[in-house]
């Protein structure tokens, strides 16, 4: 249960990032900005997606 509180969790609060990042954008390109929204979004996607790293690696 914890898991998926988290994960709702995390998926709100990068919506959120999106949208304000949109917001933000939009008195400069309009629409477009949605594009970086989207951008936001998979950055996102990639980041939660990366495998692990071992303890230790120090990189």
């Amino acid at each position: 249960m914890r898991e998926l509180v988290t994960t709702l969790l995390d998926a709100v609060g990068l919506g959120l990032v999106a949208a304000g990042a949109a917001a933000a954008v939009f008195p400069l390109v309009g629409w477009a900005g949605l594009a970086l929204a989207g951008g936001v979004v998979l950055a996102g996607s990639w980041w939660a997606a990366r495998p692990a790293r071992p303890a230790g690696d120090g990189r």
